[in-house]
């Protein structure tokens, strides 16, 4: 386990910048910056500070103005590297970052090292790991996050369909699975998906995400880690405040 930096990024689908699409300018920076990868979901329903009406995915005139979120997890050297380019391309958006846990990264084609070198992991576990003993540290709900390829398979099935299968099995609360629309990863190579049109491939990115107690989550983490052979795994605590 170890800590790295999430940015998330929120664009416009149709904006432009340099003759080609902000988002994809955005995924070319951080493969040439050789960032462990970009992943981009495209929202059904939205609106942002340039949007004169509120934009859905359904409406031809307006799936334009649609929300692009973009997720880069990467060490903080790496990220600081990308923020300036970023800022230079982005004249309206929004971007965040934030510390997130990694509790697991298989290997990648294009970064085959781990997220952090081991200096790194050692200085910030010290500074972010919070002291399990300490009173209000850790709530009983946690998260995992898993970005995988929809064409990853385990055992002989898809991972994510795998990972769902098998958290149904141990009991978990819930899952859901969400396709991105764009990105890379793995192969180092942007599977692309428009309007619901697959123009390049069936691997497209794949999010899953699990919450449950913290004895629930530590029973499935070791599937987890078998499963993802290439991609992150992210384990975050939440605050349950509404379960029915």
């Amino acid at each position: 386990m170890y800590y790295a930096e999430q940015l998330t990024i929120y664009v416009t689908e149709g904006d432009r910048q340099g003759g080609k699409l902000l988002y994809q300018a955005l995924i070319e920076e951080a493969r040439q910056l050789g960032l462990a990868g970009v992943t981009v979901m495209r929202t059904a329903i939205g609106y942002g500070p340039q949007s004169p009406q509120i934009a859905v995915d359904w409406t031809m005139e307006l799936a334009p103005q649609m929300i692009m979120i973009l997720t880069v997890i990467d060490q903080p050297t790496a990220i600081a590297q990308y923020i300036p380019k970023l800022q230079a391309l982005i004249t309206k958006g929004l971007a965040t970052k934030e510390l997130v846990k990694v509790v697991h990264h298989a290997p990648t084609e294009n970064n085959p090292e781990p997220l952090a070198s081991s200096k790194e992991k050692a200085t910030m576990d010290s500074v972010n790991d919070p002291n399990p003993n300490a009173q209000g540290n850790h709530p009983d709900y946690e998260k995992l996050t898993i970005y995988v390829g929809e064409a990853d398979q385990w055992q002989g099935r898809p991972v994510h369909l795998a990972l769902i299968q098998e958290a149904r099995r141990l009991g978990i609360v819930g899952a859901t699975a969400v396709r991105g629309a764009t990105g890379y990863g793995k192969n180092n190579e942007e599977r692309v998906m428009l309007l619901g049109i697959i123009e390049l491939s069936s691997d497209l990115p794949i999010v899953l995400t699990f919450i449950d107690r913290r004895g629930k989550i530590d029973q499935l983490l070791p599937i987890v880690q078998q499963a993802v052979q290439g991609g992150i795994v992210l384990r975050d605590q939440v605050e349950l405040v509404v379960h029915t």
